[in-house]
Order: C-alpha cells, then sequence, then structure tokens
C-alpha cells in the first residue's frame, strides 16, 4: 500500500509539472481532456530528466531527490487550476460513460481490465519481468547504491536511454520494486487511453472504445503491464506523437508539430527503438509536404524541420553522454561505425546474431554467414522472403517464435499479439468509405513493419507500430458488428469468446501471486518459488561480508542481490579476456585485479566449454571451492575464491 501511496504522489507532482509547463508554455488545445493527456508524460519525461542530471552530478541521494520533488510541487502550482478541472472533467465523462453510454459495457471491461493489470503491477519482480530484475530495475538500483548514474561496464544496456530508469531509481530510493513497476503500469494506461482519444478525434467515435479494447487485450501489452520493463513509455510516446502528426496533417499548426516532435524525442529519449519510429513519421511529413501544393511546401518544410529539431534536441542528452562515455551514440549497436568501449567485433556479430534468431527458421552457422553476400545475409533463416510475406500470419499463429525462449502456452497467454489484428484489419478490405486517416495509420505501420522484420523479429518491439493498427482493428470491429446478421453475428461471437480468453489468461498469470499481495503469505516464500535465482541471492546477502564482490555465469537477473557484482560470460564485455587464457591461473588473475570473492553458476545456461574448463582447472588446484548448490539438483552452484 505504501509503494501505491508513494506511486500515487510522485504521478500527482509529475502532472502539475506537466500542467505547470503547459500553462508556462501557453499551450492551448481544442479538447481539455487532450491537453490533460500530456500532464503525466511530460511530467515524468521532465521529472526523469531532473533525477538523470542530478544523478550524472553524484546527487543521487535522498536529500537531493527531496529537494528535487519540493522543486517540482513549487513549480507545479502554476498547473494546479487546469489540472483540477481537467480531473473533475474525467470523473464526470467516465462516470457517464461507464453509466449511460451505449457502450458502457466495454468501459466497464476496461475498468475491469485495468484493476487485473493494477493487480499484477503489484507484485514483487519475479520470473516474468525477465529484463526487470537482469537490467531496467538492476541498474536502477545499482546507481542508488553508488549514489549516482554511471557507467556500468560489465552491462551495456547502462549507456541506453534511461528515462524510465530514472523514475526506477526515485522509487527505489524511497520505497522499492513494487512503486518502480507501477510508473510502467501507468505508461500502459496511458497508451490505452492515447489509443482512444487518437482513434476518436481521426478515426471514428465510435470505434473508439473498440480500439481501446483490442490494445488492452493485446497479451504481450497486457503482460508488459506488469512488468518493469521501458516499452510501454515508447508505446505511450508514439501514440501520443502520431496523434499531434494527425492532427498537423489536418490543420497545418506549428503547435501540433511541434508536441508531435517533443513526443517523438521523448520516445528516443525511453529506447533507442524509438528512432525507428521518429524517422518513420519524418518520413511520411516529407512526402505529405513534397506531395502537396507548391505554395505551402516551404511552410511545410520549415514545420518539419521543427519537427526534427525539437526531437533531436530533447533526446540527445542520453546519446551525447553515450558518446562522451564509450564513444558511440548509439553503443554498443552499429560497431563497425563508431566503434566502442569495452565492446569487440566477435561480440559485436554475436549481438546481431542473437537479434536475427527470431522468428520462424534457423540462421545458417556463422562461417556460411560469413561466406554469403551482404544483400543475402539480411534473406536467410527467419528472414527468408516467403517467411516475411507469411509473417502477420506466422506472428499470430506461432507467437512463441517470435520470444524469448518459453513455453507455447505461455508464448500465447503472454507474449502474442492474439487474433484481432489478423482478423478485423484485412476485414476493412470489404467497407467503404473508409475514414482517410486510416491510410495514414497504415502506411505508418507498414514501414515499421518492415524495419521490425529486419531489424529483430521480437514480438514487444512492434508493439508501438501494432498499436498504430489498433484503431484500425477497432473500426473493423464497430463496423463489422454494425454489417449484415451473417457478419454481425460472426464478429460478436469471435470478439466475446476472445474478451473471455483474454480474462482467463489474465486471471491465471497473476493467481499464483493473489496470496502475497494480500498478505497471507510473505513475499520472501513467494519469490523462493516463482525465482530460481532469488535463493541463492539471498544467501550471498546474508553470509558474505559487505565487500564481497560476486561475478556471476548464465545469470544476469541480480536485482535481488545486495553485494557488488557483475555479469562474467564472455559476450557481455570486455572487463575479462576469456580467449587469450590457457591456464586457470590467468583466470584467478583477473579475478583478483577486479576484486572477484564469490561466483555464482546458473549451469542450466552457462554453456562456454573454455570458460567451463579454466573454473575446473581453478577449482582442481585449489583456487577455488564450492560453497553450496541450490534449487533443483545443481542448477544453481555458488563458488569462492581461496587467496
Amino acid at each position: 500500500m505504501l509503494d501505491l501511496l508513494f506511486f500515487l504522489l510522485v504521478s500527482i507532482l509529475a502532472a502539475l509539472l506537466g500542467a505547470a509547463i503547459l500553462r508556462i508554455s501557453s499551450v492551448k488545445l481544442a479538447s481539455r481532456l487532450e491537453e490533460a493527456l500530456l500532464y503525466l508524460p511530460l511530467g515524468y519525461l521532465a521529472m526523469a530528466y531532473l533525477i538523470a542530471l542530478l544523478g550524472l552530478m553524484g546527487l543521487l541521494t535522498t536529500g537531493a531527490m527531496v529537494a528535487m520533488l519540493g522543486g517540482v510541487l513549487l513549480l507545479g502550482l502554476a498547473g494546479a487550476r487546469p489540472m483540477w478541472a481537467s480531473l473533475v472533467e474525467a470523473i464526470v465523462r467516465a462516470q457517464r460513460a461507464l453509466s449511460s453510454s451505449p457502450h458502457r459495457w466495454l468501459y466497464r471491461f476496461l475498468l475491469l481490465w485495468a484493476i487485473m493489470m493494477l493487480l499484477e503491477a503489484l507484485v514483487w519482480p519475479d520470473s516474468s519481468d525477465f529484463d526487470g530484475v537482469a537490467e531496467h530495475l538492476a541498474m536502477a538500483k545499482l546507481w542508488v547504491q553508488a549514489g549516482q548514474v554511471r557507467p556500468l561496464w560489465f552491462m551495456h544496456h547502462s549507456q541506453f536511454p534511461a528515462t524510465l530508469q530514472m523514475l526506477y531509481a526515485l522509487a527505489l530510493l524511497f520505497r522499492g520494486p513494487v512503486a518502480a513497476k507501477l510508473f510502467h503500469f501507468a505508461y500502459g494506461m496511458m497508451a490505452v487511453t492515447a489509443v482512444f482519444l487518437l482513434t476518436r478525434r481521426h478515426i471514428s467515435a465510435a470505434a473508439a472504445p473498440w480500439a481501446a479494447v483490442v490494445l488492452a487485450t493485446t497479451p504481450v501489452f497486457a503482460w508488459l503491464c506488469g512488468v518493469a520493463y521501458a516499452d510501454l513509455g515508447v508505446l505511450t510516446y508514439v501514440l501520443l506523437a502520431v496523434h499531434f502528426f494527425l492532427c498537423w496533417l489536418s490543420e497545418h499548426k506549428l503547435l501540433y508539430i511541434v508536441l508531435a516532435g517533443i513526443l517523438a524525442g521523448a520516445a528516443m529519449a525511453v529506447k533507442m527503438q524509438g528512432i525507428a519510429y521518429f524517422g518513420v513519421i519524418l518520413l511520411i511529413a516529407a512526402y505529405v509536404a513534397w506531395r502537396g501544393p507548391r505554395p505551402q511546401r516551404a511552410r511545410a518544410g520549415q514545420h518539419i524541420a521543427v519537427f526534427a529539431l525539437v526531437g533531436a534536441m530533447l533526446a540527445s542528452p542520453w546519446y551525447v553522454k553515450s558518446w562522451i562515455i564509450t564513444g558511440n551514440p548509439v553503443y554498443p549497436f552499429a560497431y563497425s561505425v563508431f566503434g566502442g568501449k569495452q565492446w569487440s567485433v566477435a561480440q559485436a556479430e554475436w549481438y546481431q546474431r542473437h537479434q536475427r534468431s527470431f522468428g520462424i527458421g534457423e540462421l545458417p552457422s556463422p562461417q556460411v554467414m560469413k561466406n554469403l553476400p551482404w544483400w543475402k545475409r539480411s534473406l536467410v533463416g527467419p528472414r527468408e522472403p516467403h517467411k516475411l510475406l507469411l509473417s502477420p500470419v506466422n506472428l499470430t499463429l506461432w507467437p512463441w517464435e517470435f520470444t524469448v525462449p518459453v513455453g507455447k502456452l505461455a508464448a500465447v497467454a503472454r507474449m502474442s499479439i492474439g487474433p484481432l489484428y489478423l482478423i478485423f484489419v484485412p476485414a476493412l478490405l470489404i467497407f467503404a468509405p473508409r475514414p482517410p486517416n486510416l491510410k495514414i495509420l497504415l502506411i505508418l505501420f507498414a514501414l515499421d513493419w518492415v524495419w521490425w522484420l529486419y531489424s529483430m523479429q521480437l514480438t514487444r518491439y512492434l508493439l508501438p507500430a501494432l498499436a498504430l493498427l489498433a484503431p484500425a482493428a477497432g473500426y473493423g470491429i464497430y463496423r463489422s458488428i454494425n454489417a449484415g446478421v451473417v457478419l454481425r453475428l460472426s464478429a460478436r461471437v469471435v470478439v466475446g469468446l476472445w474478451l473471455v480468453i483474454a480474462l482467463l489468461f489474465n486471471v491465471l498469470a497473476f493467481s499464483p501471486a493473489l496470496l502475497a499481495i494480500f498478505g497471507v503469505v510473505s513475499w520472501d516464500s513467494y519469490l523462493r518459488k516463482s525465482l530460481g535465482v532469488y535463493a541463492p541471492s539471498q544467501y550471498i546477502n546474508e553470509h558474505t561480508p559487505p565487500n564481497a564482490k560476486v561475478i556471476t555465469y548464465g545469470e544476469p537477473r541480480c536485482f535481488y542481490l545486495d553485494r557488488e557484482y557483475l555479469w562474467g560470460d564472455w559476450h557481455y564485455h570486455q572487463m575479462i579476456i576469456y580467449d587469450k587464457m590457457k591456464e586457470p591461473e590467468e583466470l584467478i588473475t583477473a579475478y583478483r585485479r577486479l576484486g572477484i570473492t564469490h561466483i555464482l553458476i546458473n549451469q542450466t545456461y552457462f554453456q562456454d566449454s573454455s570458460t567451463i574448463r579454466l573454473l575446473r582447472g581453478a577449482s582442481d588446484r585449489g583456487y577455488v571451492r564450492k560453497v553450496r548448490s541450490f534449487g533443483p539438483p545443481g542448477r544453481y552452484v555458488l563458488l569462492e575464491t581461496i587467496n
């Protein structure tokens, strides 16, 4: 409950800050609710940049953060009146929608859905939150422990844009991981609202609740609402950027393109993936300007230049920071162009191969790949031309091929896109006329889709583009249930059945944690059953000295570890150069140089035979000894170095 209260307090301050920014900037939009939707994302963004600035200055401390929040409150008072007026209007409209709207049962479903997502967000990070406990929460915790935002050279992800991680750091400084997760959940709720408003203004008011339901019941979206990732931040800012871009296309006001630039820049400030969406909007804007009447081209060109400049400037601090620290603004990507510290050609090739492995089909061996022409390397394995053509069907029917290794049922229930897009977007072909803006959304999606197909076919990376299809799918549902008897009945059966299945998926997902949520069992007991690395982490916390330093192999999920640590696997960094080592003594020398006292191995995923040989040799020669093992027989092994 205290985590929820802390989250609400910070969110109120952020909304006040966002409202104050708009008021000070004299921004006036046609709709008060549309304006209100900007309060929280702009406030979160500004607050995250303040935390980052203080963190880079070595002031990621309780005192500095209290002072920052106090300053936000003082500045936010300027936005108190418009925020209060917007809140009252939102409550009145919500009550009316739930009680008397023709779509009230859809709004009630969305309210129930939001409550379920909130319950999932209240679960302490477990095995379903892999990147949260490995990267997002973990790096925020390390920065809080250090009192500053600094390079974590064993974790290249720490050089990525880290807007959401700044909010996570604030939560971890004052409360804990549940408070941090709630910020990601909040972005999910904003994304559903953004889809609703985008559809209502640009497509069809009657289709808006259907579009919101389509996005909300997308399994990968629902799963993300309950974890501490960064994807929902990108999703929210992309949707808002596209919303104001469509406003600009219809009214050609400078304000709209400036807001689109700010929001597209915010997407890039959350995650490098936002660069693709920023680029696609810029491309479409340039095309529209070029096709427009000659007298208007110069003015449109100026607006597009403003969009590009505003977006690039807003996102640039993260990329400049990475450039200064690593020598590469998009570290560790584009290594062949920029290079980068603690990285190598071999690691860049491994990383690229890992990204290309998602999708249906196996990649040729690295040796075969090297001998292929450059153009053919992009058309093998999951990227064979016929697979690219079938990818919408493949993504819908075989979702386990487009995500990290999980069971097939888990992939369908939590990592898939669901059936509504494949069914109701093509259904638009039988309905005419169609809203003109649907064409723009479909073009934006198509360009983002091509980028996704040739980059990394991971389902959650497609989500911002997929959300641009939600208005189209929602419109397809709306037209179908108002068509002839057969089509109307079929649409109602399909949608009704899917809503029941989607609810069931999510009930099953968080039901194991309900006893812990309501305090019947402890979170310690829950995590020992649901996260394999938790038990060895707690043992290390309780049985090693405070100055112990752990190196892990086959296990990056170290959030619950309260000792200094680093990942040991060769593909993460160059702090230990394994390929030059012949004898165990060389490995022990590297450990001593880094201050390593303990070694934690997840034997299920640690398969590097050369490093295993060195560790076995070190054990045989008395340099390390086994402390104990954990989990199913021998899965986790803890070793200790001997001086």
